[in-house]
């Protein structure tokens, strides 16, 4: 008989922690040796859950639209499994919550397996503060986990700061990068932007506490007038009417341009000349090896594992502010960067040896 293992995720939307968890399911050697379930909460990006029905069973809590009454509908109906689960020893080999802030799904992976394992994609101490942490730790009590996969050293070394006694349970495995399919992507044509001059783009969900896009519109007003440039921002979220305002303020209508999310940016990204990563805090920054794989130069604040590309030979690191970005920003329009290939089969074949030998 086959072994059972189930992944726990909160919703599939567009982001970068959805497309990891797509290409770990699709990467890893999970599906040869177990039988594999997603439990999902909600989904807000269909196409997402076509691409990975051919390769998982899935389960959805939530199958209607997600306002007030199915968010407290699916708010019962998780804890109705938990309590299933609690009655049911032992129901599968292996779990995996794949989210590290979401303490209810925590509760189910634990519940289904006594071999349970959480992912960790951020750095715990720069992410939230004191007061912040300390909740997270008491909702998710992640040292009841059997084992701790952090996506980056950066986030294993925060995460060691906080539970010392961990030492020896917690592994770093980077998200895979789905070279072939990225590549492919990046090769459909693009209709709605005109790259007709140096362009820099950023990835990122618009909430600017985490991705700090500002710095980069703030970074243009310092560069305006200087050089003639182009910045290319796509994504969306709680903060994009903000940088419509600061764009407006600033008269960059001509240099920025905000295109909203794209469920494929990589065709955006391959024609740009730089790819510009502004985050406070990352747990890792799939974006960064997607811009390897398409061989754009970087420019990136220094979080997660950014400084150890960068050191690599693959761009710029700059101060985490206006003046840094701008810094970065303008030392590659002065001087440009070399491109470097990028050995993804390598990379991907790091992380397989790693979750093969964590994941039994």
């Amino acid at each position: 008989m086959q072994k059972k293992l189930i992944i726990y995720f909160s919703k599939l939307s567009i982001g970068g922690m959805e497309r990891a968890l797509i290409d770990f399911i699709k990467m890893s050697n999970l599906r040869k040796n177990y039988d594999v379930t997603l439990y999902l909460g909600y989904v807000l990006e269909p196409s997402y859950l076509e691409e990975l029905e051919k390769y998982v069973n899935i389960h959805v809590v939530c199958k209607g639209k997600w306002n007030y009454f199915n968010k407290v509908l699916t708010y019962f109906k998780m804890h109705l499994d938990y309590w299933k689960l609690k009655c049911t020893k032992n129901k599968y080999d292996c779990s995996i919550c794949y989210t590290h802030h979401h303490h209810i799904l925590a509760k189910l992976t634990r519940a289904a397996s006594d071999n349970s394992i959480c992912f960790v994609h951020t750095d715990l101490l720069k992410s939230r503060n004191e007061q912040e942490l300390n909740i997270l730790k008491k909702k998710l009590a992640f040292d009841r986990f059997k084992k701790i996969i952090c996506v980056s050293h950066c986030a294993k070394d925060a995460f060691l700061k906080i539970y010392p006694h961990y030492r020896g349970k917690v592994v770093v495995a980077n998200n895979y990068i789905s070279g072939e399919t990225l590549i492919k992507k990046s090769k459909e044509k693009v209709d709605d932007y005109t790259f007709n001059k140096t362009t820099f783009v950023n990835i990122a969900r618009h909430l600017d506490y985490h991705k700090h896009v500002s710095y980069i519109i703030e970074a243009c007003k310092k560069l305006k007038g200087k050089y003639d440039f182009n910045v290319l921002l796509i994504g969306d979220g709680p903060d994009h009417a903000m940088y419509e305002e600061l764009i407006k303020k600033y008269e960059l209508e001509e240099m920025i341009t905000l295109i909203g999310s794209r469920v494929n940016p990589y065709k955006y990204l391959v024609h740009s000349d730089a790819f510009v990563f502004s985050s406070q805090f990352e747990g890792y920054g799939i974006v960064l090896d997607e811009a390897r794989v398409l061989n754009i130069p970087i420019i990136t604040t220094d979080v997660a594992d950014a400084k150890m590309i960068i050191d690599s030979g693959y761009g710029i690191l700059c101060e985490n502010s206006v003046d840094g970005i701008c810094k970065g920003m303008e030392k590659f329009l002065k001087e440009g960067f070399p491109k470097k290939k990028f050995d993804y089969n390598k990379f991907n074949e790091k992380i397989t040896k790693t979750i093969d030998e964590i994941v039994r």
